[in-house]
């Protein structure tokens, strides 16, 4: 008995824990454990975003803005003679030079007239950045607007086409919108239609072995110029070979409705019997017995 009475003991002190505590039921492992919350952070603590940049394309649709080139393909579309109005946008490049005013000389005063030479005009360029490597550009008349913006501005001006008295074209600009800058790129080419004379690059093959994305050289097969832009130009590796390829030079492309007012300085003029490179893009082929379809990436250099 008296055993017995011990052993009841011990499982009755057993029951109550030990040092008088009061005894609780295990937590199951996947039970959540509320933790304390962390105290609120300073002004000068709270992490600071960085504001999203500037979305240029929202910005060119925003305006209806079309580029510095897709203006020109267009332009029956901007006329100030008839009223319309229009946006265009590109970089701002360098102002147009022009020939000085001769000074006057007394025709008896035996001396030869003094050259003036080049000063800069009222005009400024600009540069096409979405196609042409720098060569697509217009020429701009910035008025009052000039003083806003500076080279390399990235912009969309308002306005409209103008002709000047010696029947060139100008955008004339009304209005001005700063725009986020162009992606980066390599552009070399001068601004404007003018070839310039230059060597073969390294690694340039004759057109009728070029690949995607090659530097070629080529010579016409064919007319001096396409009836309209866009038609292509026929080339090959040299004059009195079968052509090879209609090539399409950076900027020609046919005009909507056909109502092309491009005057010859916006035209490229090449020339018979005459070497030429350029950058491809894109080599198609229609068919094996017609010639490939070619579009240039850059302007074409005459080669020395």
């Amino acid at each position: 008995m008296v055993r017995r009475a011990l052993v009841a003991l011990a499982v009755l002190a057993a029951c109550q824990g030990h040092g008088g505590g009061e005894s609780h039921p295990p937590v199951p492992k996947d039970a959540h454990i509320a933790k304390p919350e962390p105290p609120p952070l300073d002004a000068s603590e709270e992490p600071v975003r960085e504001p999203e940049p500037p979305d240029p394309g929202k910005a060119i649709a925003d305006l209806g803005a079309v580029s510095a080139w897709q203006a020109v393909v267009d332009r029956a579309q901007y006329l100030a003679r008839r009223g319309q109005h229009g946006v265009v946008y590109g970089t701002l490049g360098a102002p147009i030079m022009v020939l000085g005013p001769t000074p006057e000389v007394p025709a008896d005063a035996g001396v030869k007239p003094i050259d003036a030479g080049l000063v800069q005009s009222e005009l400024v360029w600009l540069v096409d950045d979405t196609e042409g490597n720098g060569c697509l550009a217009i020429r701009v008349k910035l008025g009052k607007l000039a003083d806003k913006i500076k080279l390399g501005d990235r912009v969309a001006l308002g306005g409209a086409w103008m002709l000047d008295d010696k029947l060139r074209w100008y955008w004339a600009a009304d209005a001005m919108t700063q725009l986020p800058p162009a992606p980066p790129s390599d552009i070399k080419d001068p601004p404007g239609h003018e070839i310039v004379n230059g060597n073969l690059p390294q690694g340039a093959r004759t057109i009728s072995v070029a690949k995607d994305g090659d530097a070629v050289y080529f010579m016409l097969t064919g007319p001096n110029q396409p009836v309209m832009p866009g038609e292509g130009w026929p080339v090959s590796d040299e004059l009195g070979d079968p052509t090879f390829a209609l090539l399409n030079l950076p900027g020609e492309r046919p005009s909507f409705g056909g109502q092309d007012l491009r005057t010859p300085d916006e035209r490229w003029q090449l020339k018979r019997g005459q070497t030429y490179w350029v950058r491809i893009g894109k080599i198609r082929r229609p068919s094996p017995d017609k010639p490939a379809l070619i579009n240039a990436r850059t302007a074409p250099v005459r080669v020395n």
